[in-house]
């Protein structure tokens, strides 16, 4: 096989050779020929090579003028296996839930915990399509479900009860589920939120909007350093996983964007575990009071970062007796 040139079958059975631009050696990267071909060509790319319109012309990404991606890096991160966890026991987690609601797009709820470090831990996932409220909450409340064929599925699909049950501080879901639009069996019309309360299941509401907000927060504090991630998912949550690498901003055309800024709105698609995530990062935006705690002399913080200091280095300490022990100034103060 030629380098770059690749093959598939249509679902229709027709045959389609793509070639990729590495196919010719003067622009293959990682040779100087290709290299500065590729360095020429990218000056019309705003983005470079993580340009949308690079990827769909030159990558053959088709897909990728769907908008630029809102963590464009999320694939590595996930492969680093620090964002992205394997499943734990959450001891000493305050744990909280978030709901988001569907029936033809998915329902979602999440489960989630900070610890007294302020590390939080998106912790567990239940998501699906067509399945009636009354069973929702049956899940959330730690039952087991089956759920019979139809809609679209041939065999009863079975749910996992939520593992934490009743040890969530709070949850909150989407505020449109107190609209009063669903109809009971008395002919009255009921909100979904109160069907959830006939099963014993009480959401306040969440706060609406906000996707960049909650990006924000994310890759400038939580996920501000990959490897050292301060908000980690745990591999329980596949559809989350999944869905945060989909996210895009709505991009205008070239020819629209000549006279106006691209917008910060979202695409409305494929955010169902997005939206209930979001809900929970809203409600604790990151502060810069661990900061403050780390640079205060013998607090918690200071200490644990001194326990992780370089031991081949003199160590701070608040013996008096010994001089020639490096030791803080105010107690040096104290010793003369």
């Amino acid at each position: 096989m030629i380098t770059g040139m690749r093959e598939r079958l249509t679902a229709a059975g027709i045959p389609v050779l793509s070639l990729h631009y590495s196919s010719d050696p003067k622009k293959r990267p990682g040779t100087p020929a290709g290299d500065a071909w590729l360095t020429a060509h990218l000056q019309g790319y705003p983005g470079g090579v993580k340009s949308p319109r690079w990827r769909k012309e030159m990558e053959l990404d088709y897909g990728a003028l769907g908008g630029t991606r809102l963590f464009p890096d999320w694939e590595a991160w996930v492969a680093a296996g620090r964002v992205v966890v394997p499943p734990f026991l959450p001891t000493g987690y305050r744990l909280y839930g978030t709901y988001d609601h569907g029936w033809r797009h998915a329902a979602c709820y999440l489960v989630h915990g900070i610890n007294g470090d302020g590390r939080k831990a998106t912790l567990w996932e239940f998501y699906a399509h067509y399945v009636p409220v009354h069973l929702i909450a049956k899940i959330i409340n730690g039952q087991r479900v089956t759920v019979p064929a139809g809609n679209g599925y041939d065999a009863p699909r079975t749910f996992p009860g939520n593992p934490y049950a009743g040890q969530e501080l709070w949850k909150k879901a989407d505020p449109s589920i107190w609209a009063e639009d669903q109809q009971m069996s008395d002919c009255t019309m009921k909100s979904i939120a109160s069907v959830f309360r006939r099963e014993h299941v009480y959401f306040m509401k969440a706060e609406r909007g906000g996707d960049t907000t909650a990006a924000e927060w994310l890759s400038g504090a939580d996920w501000l350093d990959p490897l050292r991630p301060t908000h980690v998912i745990t591999t329980a949550c596949p559809n989350l996983i999944r869905e945060i690498g989909l996210q895009r901003f709505k991009d205008f055309t070239p020819q629209v964007a000549a006279n106006r800024a691209q917008p910060e709105e979202l695409v409305d698609k494929d955010n169902d575990a997005w939206d209930s995530f979001k809900y929970f990062v809203k409600s604790f935006p990151p502060t810069p009071e661990a900061a403050k705690a780390a640079e205060k002399p013998n607090s918690f913080a200071w200490w644990r970062a001194l326990s992780h200091a370089d031991p081949s280095q003199p160590q701070p300490s608040f013996t008096i007796g010994d001089l020639s022990t490096p030791i803080l100034a105010g107690q040096r103060e104290m010793a003369d």
